[in-house]
């Protein structure tokens, strides 16, 4: 052969390995020092070759693991020794391309005139018709035995079918002509990826195996396929072969690992690396490279993250180079998940449990499994990412069928029926629903929703549907009301239809009083018969009551005034009672709500926070969102203003506003009350702006959202505006025949636009009602009341009515108004010429307001902020610290200090207290020691008032 024509052969195979070096990531220099003894013992079969011995090699192992690597170190080494290199590549695709790999392998000019076309001639020839006995492995067939039709190869072994006499006749008129080019200079023929190859292929690649055996001819494959059974395949023909050499590779150790990183990563980063990669790869060279792909693209960007694309590529790529029964197995596991033993593989794939298992040995050996399961969920995801959908949802709808005869889980079927999006029978409804059930009573999540839609959609039976439609409702309802609500429909027409239980009856109805609708109309259904003593017990019609009287402030049949003790005792019993997910939202929201009006707001808290603790641990999306709403409501009434903004901010954040319904109201009230008195006029306007139902004024929530709006246009000067947005909510409460200040005390408000408008009678009249209806437990309405008597009365009268309120309001919890009423005390006692106790009362105050974040309402209250030198801060340290340093005074020093706090002289205070002039400096002294300050004017605003002498 002309030295040109040489060299333009070596060039294409220099340039072929190098191309699949560069694609793989030079993947040669990783696996130099774990598998240095690969290439040595291929080139000594080739220095064999080249002495004349012909031989064969066969490369296997996993795939991934550099069998093409070895395999082109060889062919190089070849090439640029002289020798003949002839290379073929088996493809999936190809696999029915009959003698496909044998034109590649003979398709190169470097060879004898005719060859290339001999071998076209082969797929005419293997199909023409015996003109004489038919030859198998050099013996004739006898007459009258069967002839293939095709290609002269079984599915079974290989080279073991009969062949035709034309076919090898044309094979054997090759060998010649490789004998012939292997006397000038040794021939190498390298089929990789032979797991691929066409069965004509193989079958001709046997018999020039064994027609070459004296020849300088080198035959190389590198075969990635399973270990087949005995006897089956070219592998098990070579395995008896005393010429045939098989080099076997492994996954890379721990240490194979790092070195390999230290080739593409910086080498601190390969050593601390190593074992996550290892762990994560099983040592598979072609994952290890897709692992420092993506840590070098993800660099800059999300450096955390472990795989990414180039990860999820290279799994795809093992499918495609591994067996065809090996690439079904890792789909199958892929779509099995965690349930994968082998006998269910193998019912899966069609097969015996010998193959399953060979397969998912060596999906194992591969480093995509571990212990029969994919070692990262990315390896998993590609999988499946990989398959068609129809293909993939048929293996789905496969697998639901078997695991549902062996009697799995409900939960195990219904994900494969969920994911096959297909429901075969009736029995699958009864799976689906009760897996639903099932994620009912524990951790909400999109599947128990999906489970039931499927089913619902396959249910034939109406009324066994409209069951599936209201166990929908109450699932997506923990989540996503809104959501929920658009399956309303079907179940109003079911109701009428007369096809719901009591159960089903009471989710549409709370779903429509949630919403704002008419629930009246809803046709109940009768109630399941119950034993004695609860036969007039209804559990479901109680839930309803409960939400009504939530929502809408039903409390038809109640006591019209009950004491504050039995609401606490009946809180706290609904309370103990209440499990998340299983007790109705509105029945613990009605429990709380009525601890906070019997001016209970720290019990309150507390409940509230245990509840909401136990929502987010069990990720109820709804139950957390209202608590939070209510536990912003909550913090309005102690005070604690930033709390109650960042509770509303959250509660709207983790449901939208079409989700809350008519509550919306709820978050919405509370952020605003927030927003006006910390002065926050912006944000407070952009809650204004924020659309609310209509329907939303003919529940609670709307009365609460006129009152904080009302209480926004009073510190704002729109007197007018509030008293109409007062006197709405009180024609709300009346029409709901709730009118009891201590829910609301609209009248108050009223009455204190009506004194900025100059309308003092009507002022009177209006605060006058609220004090006849208020209980007298009920501090805070009658000490919020007080301090507007005190401003229409006479200013000599003002002091006392002010530390009557300013007593009741701290005992009630509520800070917002007594630092109100504070205000107004300091303002009262400047107005008689008083000034030390209105300084006194205004540094009270204003402490108070700061602890609030208040400091607008105290500053737009007091009437000479100047004049009472409340520029310097008074309070030392943190609220908790003070109240702990409050907690070590003596009973006789904190009564000093509440009444020296007020503005009392010594002499004052001994002699209310009955005590010397003398024991108050000493009593003072410790006080002074204890709680670390050096003046009176320092004394802490969470001192209890002194209100025996000037009360």
């Amino acid at each position: 052969m002309p030295g040109a024509q040489v060299e333009t052969t070596r060039q294409q195979t220099e340039r072929r390995t190098e191309g699949r070096a560069r694609h793989r990531g030079d993947g040669r220099a990783g696996l130099r020092a774990e598998h240095r003894a690969r290439p040595h013992a291929l080139r000594e079969a080739y220095s064999r070759t080249v002495a004349g011995e012909g031989s064969v090699a066969v490369i296997t192992g996993p795939v991934g693991c550099g069998k093409t690597d070895v395999l082109h170190d060889l062919v190089r080494h070849a090439a640029l020794g002289g020798a003949l290199v002839l290379t073929a590549t088996g493809a999936r695709a190809e696999r029915h391309l009959a003698f496909g790999v044998l034109g590649q392998l003979f398709d190169d000019p470097a060879l004898p005139h005719g060859t290339a076309e001999r071998i076209h001639a082969l797929p005419a020839a293997a199909q023409q018709e015996p003109d004489g006995p038919v030859v198998s492995d050099g013996q004739a067939v006898p007459d009258g035995q069967a002839v293939p039709d095709g290609p002269a190869v079984s599915e079974g072994r290989a080279g073991e079918a009969p062949m035709r006499p034309e076919l090898a006749r044309e094979l054997d008129a090759l060998c010649t002509a490789l004998r012939t080019a292997a006397r000038q200079r040794p021939l190498v023929i390298a089929v990789d990826d032979l797991q691929h190859a066409d069965l004509a292929s193989l079958a001709a690649l046997m018999y020039l195996r064994r027609r070459l055996r004296g020849a300088r001819v080198l035959l190389v494959f590198a075969d990635g396929g399973a270990d087949g059974p005995d006897g089956a395949g070219p592998r098990a023909e070579l395995a008896g072969d005393p010429d045939c050499r098989t080099v076997r590779l492994a996954p890379l150790s721990r240490s194979g690992v790092a070195e390999l990183l230290a080739a593409r990563l910086d080498p601190c980063a390969a050593d601390r690396l190593a074992a996550e990669c290892h762990a994560l790869t099983g040592g598979n060279p072609l994952l290890v490279h897709a692992f420092a792909d993506d840590r070098l693209a993800a660099a800059g960007a999300d450096a955390d993250l472990p795989v990414g694309s180039s990860f999820a590529a290279a799994v795809r790529t093992c499918l495609l180079r591994c067996d065809p029964t090996t690439a079904e197995a890792a789909r199958c596991l892929a779509v099995l998940a965690d349930i994968a033993p082998v006998p269910l593989l193998a019912r899966m794939l069609g097969t015996g449990t010998a193959p399953a298992a060979r397969a998912v040995a060596a999906l194992t050996e591969a480093g995509l499994l571990d212990d029969g399961r994919f070692r990262h969920p990315a390896a998993h995801a590609a999988v499946l990412a990989g398959c068609e959908d129809a293909d993939r949802r048929a293996r789905h709808l496969r697998a639901a069928l078997l695991l549902h005869e062996d009697g799995a889980p409900s939960t195990a079927v219904a994900r494969q029926l969920v994911a096959a999006d297909e429901v075969p029978g009736p029995w699958a409804v009864t799976v689906l629903r009760d897996a639903a059930e099932a994620e009912l009573t524990g951790e909400p999540g999109r599947f128990g929703a999906d489970c039931l839609k499927l089913a619902a959609r396959g249910c034939r039976d109406p009324r066994r549907r409209a069951a599936l439609t209201a166990l929908l409702v109450r699932t997506q309802w923990r989540s996503g009301p809104s959501v929920a609500a658009r399956h309303l429909g079907a179940l109003e027409a079911a109701a009428r239809d007369g096809l719901l239980d009591a159960r089903d009856t009471a989710a549409l109805t709370l779903g429509l009083l949630w919403l704002g609708r008419d629930a009246d109309a809803v046709p109940q259904a009768p109630a399941a018969p119950r034993s004695a003593p609860y036969a007039d017990f209804d559990p479901y019609r109680a839930e309803v009551l409960r939400a009504r009287r939530w929502l809408y402030w039903d409390l038809a049949g109640d006591d019209p005034q009950p004491s504050g003790e039995a609401v606490t005792a009946d809180a706290e019993l609904t309370l103990q009672s209440t499990r998340i997910g299983d007790t109705s939202v509105e029945s613990a929201m009605s429990a709380l709500f009525a601890l906070l009006y019997a001016d209970r707001p720290d019990q309150a808290a507390q409940w509230c926070d245990s509840l909401l603790a136990e929502a987010t641990a069990r990720r109820e999306t709804t139950w957390r969102a209202v608590l939070t709403g209510v536990r912003a409501e909550i913090a309005v009434r102690q005070g604690a203003l930033a709390d109650a903004e960042r509770h509303a901010r959250t509660a709207l954040a983790l449901l939208p506003a079409e989700d809350w319904g008519v509550a919306v109201g709820l978050p919405l009230a509370a952020r605003l009350v927030a927003c006006t008195v910390t002065g926050r006029t912006e944000e407070a306007q952009r809650v204004l702006a924020q659309r609310v139902p209509e329907e939303m004024f003919r529940t609670r929530f709307g009365a609460q959202y006129l009152y904080a709006r009302g209480l926004h246009y009073l510190a704002a000067g729109r007197l007018r505006a509030a008293r109409e947005d007062f006197l709405r909510c009180g024609e709300l409460m009346r029409a709901r025949g709730v009118d009891r200040p201590a829910l609301i005390p609209w009248r108050g408000g009223a009455a204190t636009a009506c004194l900025g408008l100059g309308v003092r009678e009507w002022a009177g009249e209006l605060i006058g009602e609220q004090m006849e209806l208020s209980d007298p437990e009920h501090a805070r309405v009658r000490g919020a009341s007080l301090r507007t008597i005190a401003a229409l009365g006479e200013a000599r009268r003002r002091p006392a009515l002010l530390w009557e309120a300013v007593a009741l309001l701290q005992a009630a919890g509520d800070r917002l108004e007594l630092v109100g009423a504070l205000a107004d005390l300091s303002s009262a006692h400047h107005e008689l010429g008083d000034y030390n106790r209105a300084r006194m009362m205004a540094r009270r105050a204003m402490q108070l307001a700061r602890d609030c974040q208040a400091e607008s309402l105290c500053e737009r209250l007091l009437p000479h902020p100047a004049a009472l030198d409340l520029t310097a801060r008074t309070d030392k340290g943190p609220t908790d610290a003070r109240t702990r340093a409050i907690a070590t005074l003596s009973d006789a020093e904190r009564r000093v200090a509440a009444l020296a706090a007020v503005g009392h002289s010594n002499r004052e205070i001994g002699r209310e207290l009955f005590i010397t002039v003398s024991t108050v400096e000493q009593h003072l002294t410790r006080v002074y020691r204890k709680l670390r300050i050096n003046r009176r004017a320092d004394l802490p605003a969470e001192l209890p008032l002194g209100l025996t002498g000037t009360a």
